[in-house]
């Protein structure tokens, strides 16, 4: 059985679900594709001025070169885009993907699960084995660039701290 943390229901219990997943939320996703799209515009326009900047632009080439760096951008916003973070919680613990990042952490070693705050931003951290594990999801604010809020994001914690306290108990 597959459950998704959006919108979680604030009387769901944890210990039926085999498998939990928390989600950018439907605003987050826009904004993170919004976001990837106008870094790409920024990357671009100093290509532009770098050509313009070097006299290249009025040859050929240098139209090329903008023709082959708008592609290169699409492609990888493209794959930044469908790259979205995610969380799943199972029996064994917590496996958490960001991109290319991974991090798998079991319900054993977990000490302790907090929020940190800095500023508007509320990241989720995971306290073990003497480190700290930052996880993608569930988050909100942050800067202009950031994916937003997550009006859940308390009762997501809470559904966390739920999962830690039955599966890490002997």
């Amino acid at each position: 059985m597959m459950a998704s943390a959006e919108p979680p229901s604030p009387s769901s219990s944890p210990a039926g679900a085999a498998t939990l997943v928390f989600h950018l939320t439907a605003a987050q996703r826009r904004r993170y594709r919004i976001g990837v799209a106008g870094v790409a515009a920024i990357v671009w326009s100093l290509g532009l001025v770098r050509l313009v900047v070097s006299g290249r632009v009025t040859a050929s080439s240098g139209y090329l070169g903008l023709v082959v760096l708008a592609l290169a951008l699409g492609a990888a916003s493209v794959t930044t885009g469908r790259v979205l973070p995610v969380v799943v919680l199972d029996g064994d613990g917590v496996r958490a993907r960001w991109g290319f990042r991974r991090a798998a952490v079991p319900w054993s070693s977990v000490r302790g699960i907090t929020v940190r705050e800095r500023g508007v931003a509320r990241r989720v951290v995971l306290d073990h084995d003497g480190r700290h594990t930052v996880l993608p999801v569930p988050l909100t604010g942050g800067s202009i660039l950031s994916p937003g809020a997550d009006p859940a994001l308390d009762h997501k914690v809470d559904l966390l701290r739920q999962w830690w306290q039955e599966r890490s108990a002997p």
